[in-house]
């Protein structure tokens, strides 16, 4: 029993292990089952000679076990630091940045002085009441287009009506008795006097009825120039008195913006210059106008000099009452080379830029100078035909490899500046 119990752990064992041996470790269970076999053949004697040595060799095979997970481990151990090796051979290959790349030009850049304004209409108007009276129509209401003198509203105008009727009963009795005296004086059958005193009467009644008349148009809310109701301020059934404040309309086209300069700046100003208008709510948006007119004073509170500027204001982004971006051009340099504005790379108080070094970036201190809308001018630390990153310089250094991506740019930023290239 002792013999066949060493057998059964013998082989438990082997079952164990042998998906973990190797060539050494499959000899030695084959040395194992050899020896197990002499052992069965021996005497009753033997036994406990016999169980002595299964378990020896059961010794044996646990130490080989032990044995082959310490070399298991290691060939992991190797596998796994060859892997890790591989990996960080991997991670040192670095990936090109993608950016947008565009080149430096030389072109004729206009200064522009810049500063803020809010648009009014050229014509505005609060319609008051000219008469006491009801609301009783609205023709009218906010937003609605009118032409001069369309009816806005209606006041209640019996008591004017009267007066009328009763002015035009009065003067048609004077003019009957006027023609009457006439028809008598030609035949000398009426005075001089009575015939003056008549015409003078007939002359009276005229005016009196024109007075009245004009009292009932009052009755009438007409608007005073074609434009656009602003506002509205009374409702059908409001009782109103004189000057009392109807409507408000405005003529929204042309839009003017009211702007103050620097005495020394408004030298440079004259009548009939273009100016470039962008809306604060849209600051890429640019609309051209034009300076209207400069003030021939001097205000001695600010120092400074009022310019009228006129934008149409048929445009949707443009109102009464917006706060807009008015740049005057007040100078013009000529070839100057020019980047994009963005792409730029403050640092501290010094400016880079990233050039273009085959499929690296070096970067670059610069100088800049004059700064329009989209373009700066650049003095010292480019030459043109350089190609500089304009999109994606945000995690670049020096020696970084790029991909561009997109196309360049010079052309059609200069355009829509308002610049001019020069060759």
């Amino acid at each position: 029993m002792n013999d066949l119990g060493g057998r059964r752990r013998f082989w438990q064992t082997r079952v164990n292990f042998w998906s973990l041996l190797g060539l050494i470790f499959a000899l030695s269970l084959f040395s194992g089952v050899w020896i197990g076999c002499n052992d069965g053949d021996s005497t009753s004697s033997d036994l406990a000679s016999s169980d002595t040595t299964a378990i020896a060799s059961a010794d044996s095979l646990a130490a080989a076990d032990t044995t082959a997970v310490a070399e298991t481990s290691s060939k992991k151990g190797f596998l796994s630091g060859l892997f890790n090796r591989n990996k960080d051979k991997e991670e040192d290959v670095e990936e090109a940045v993608p950016v947008e790349l565009a080149t430096v030009v030389r072109m004729d850049m206009p200064a522009y002085l810049a500063t803020t304004a809010t648009l009014e209409s050229e014509k505005t108007a609060t319609v008051l009441a000219k008469i006491t009276g009801e609301i009783v129509e609205l023709r009218a209401e906010e937003g609605d287009w009118v032409k001069e003198g369309d009816i806005l509203a209606l006041l209640d105008g019996a008591v004017q009506r009267t007066s009328v009727s009763e002015a035009k009963a009065r003067m048609l009795g004077i003019q009957v008795n006027l023609e009457r005296a006439e028809t008598l004086a030609s035949q000398e059958l009426a005075s001089a006097k009575e015939l003056s005193d008549l015409r003078y009467q007939f002359e009276e009644a005229q005016a009196q009825l024109s007075a009245v008349e004009l009292q009932e148009s009052y009755t009438r809310i007409v608007a005073p120039f074609s434009g656009q109701l602003a506002e509205r301020f009374v409702d059908i059934g409001q009782s109103v008195s004189i000057s009392t404040e109807l409507f408000s309309i405005v003529d929204p086209d042309p839009l003017l913006a009211r702007i103050h300069l620097p005495e020394k700046e408004a030298m440079k100003i004259t009548s009939g210059q273009e100016v470039v208008i962008s809306p604060d709510t849209n600051p890429d948006e640019d609309i051209d106008g034009v300076v209207l007119r400069v003030a021939p004073v001097v205000d001695p509170r600010t120092g400074t000099v009022k310019v009228t500027c006129s934008v149409p204001g048929n445009s949707s982004i443009l109102r009464p009452g917006s706060f807009v971006r008015v740049r005057v051009q007040t100078d013009l340099r000529s070839h100057v080379l020019a980047i994009p504005k963005r792409a730029l790379v403050p640092e501290g108080g010094d400016t880079y830029i990233f050039r273009a070094e085959a499929d690296t970036v070096l970067k670059v201190p610069i100088v800049t100078g004059l700064a329009s809308n989209l373009l700066i001018q650049v003095t010292k630390g480019v030459n043109a035909g350089d190609r500089i990153v304009a999109v994606g310089h945000g995690g670049l250094k020096t020696g970084a490899l790029i991909r561009e991506i997109g196309n360049d740019e010079p052309l059609a930023v200069a355009e829509t500046d308002s610049g001019t290239l020069t060759p």
